[in-house]
């Protein structure tokens, strides 16, 4: 008789359930890019009501979560993020300009250290962060962010059909000081920078490195700027390492992980990911060639941009060794027995 009256008791209420059900129906909106991980819990990722969703969208506005951000693929800079009523407003520790974001979702939660790394993906970069704070409620609300601008890049001053200033701008490059360094140690190619071809255009290339010719191709007017022009060079001089250090990069590399975010450059490609590694370790080493910051600080960038593109620290360790670096600040750190994660203190 129990069971029977439990049975018609929740035959009576279906009907009030699924009114509730079909009332609630439109808020459920769940984000992209979001990972299963034990330490997120059922409610910081749920999507929420509108009137919850403006009181906490409220009570976030112009809170800073404080991070690292990579623009374009290129480096990460240490800075915050300011939630605004407009959107994501990115403020590097020094040098370059705050740059706005429109949209920002979870990518994926990194547990390397034994700690755990947010990497949000903004209009055109990626955010990483072990204090994510409001930006997993931003994360899960598509009617956070505004509409007023993107992510900003420092723009190419080469027009995209002018090839004569887009040459010029290569070669200079491939002239500078800053070029000098990195054939001390790569050595330098036989041939003159060229430009992209057609075919290397269609393909999304900004540079190649033609083994044959022993030469390089750039392609300034598709850039960013300065930044991703040197940051190219780097690249591509790293593939000329690859292949006359086979052997020697093959045993650097032992132990390195793959990159882990699906959307970074060299992400299921060996020899990309190697000379973006390359590249990655170049910007730390020039970065803080004459930064005046505790080793410590220092150390602790690179294990962000380690977590990024790993076999960034090896390639650091590896080059501070050789004699353009013999000067660096860095250098004891990084070459005298094992570098500790800073992050794990």
């Amino acid at each position: 008789m129990r069971l029977r009256y439990y049975r018609w008791t929740l035959l009576g209420l279906a009907p009030l359930l699924l009114a509730v059900l079909v009332l609630a129906a439109p808020s459920f909106r769940f984000a992209g890019y979001a990972p299963t991980h034990p330490a997120l819990s059922a409610d910081t990722l749920r999507p929420r009501s509108s009137e919850t969703e403006a009181f906490t969208k409220a009570e976030a506005l112009g809170a800073a979560v404080p991070g690292y951000l990579s623009s374009w693929g290129l480096p990460p800079v240490q800075g915050r993020i300011v939630l605004t009523d407009t959107g994501l407003v990115f403020h590097p520790s020094r040098g370059n300009k705050p740059s706005r974001a429109t949209t920002v979702s979870l990518a994926y939660v990194d547990d390397e250290n034994g700690r755990a790394h947010y990497l949000f993906r903004l209009d055109t970069g990626v955010f990483e962060t072990d204090t994510p704070g409001p930006l997993l409620n931003a994360a899960a609300t598509s009617r956070w962010t505004g509409g007023l601008g993107t992510l900003a890049a420092s723009g190419s001053s080469v027009n995209l059909t002018d090839s004569a200033a887009s040459l010029t701008a290569a070669r200079s490059m491939a002239a500078s000081p800053y070029a000098d360094s990195l054939y001390a140690l790569f050595g330098r190619p036989r041939a003159q920078v060229g430009l992209i071809g057609m075919r290397g255009r269609e393909a999304g290339r900004l540079g190649e490195y033609i083994l044959k010719r022993d030469s390089l191709a750039l392609d300034p007017a598709r850039m960013t700027g300065e930044a991703q022009l040197r940051h190219a060079l780097a690249h591509e001089l790293g593939h000329r390492w690859q292949a006359r250090a086979k052997a020697q990069l093959a045993t650097l590399w032992s132990g390195v992980r793959s990159i882990r975010d699906p959307k970074r450059y060299g992400y299921g490609n060996l020899s990309e990911h190697q000379a973006e590694a390359i590249a990655f370790a170049i910007s730390f080493l020039q970065t803080t060639a004459t930064r005046e910051e505790v080793p410590s600080g220092a150390l602790a960038l690179l294990d962000h941009y380690d977590l990024l593109v790993p076999g960034t620290r090896t390639m650091v360790r590896h080059f501070a060794l050789q004699p353009p670096y013999r000067n660096h600040p860095l250098r004891s750190k990084l070459t005298s027995g094992r570098i500790t994660y800073a992050l794990e203190k």
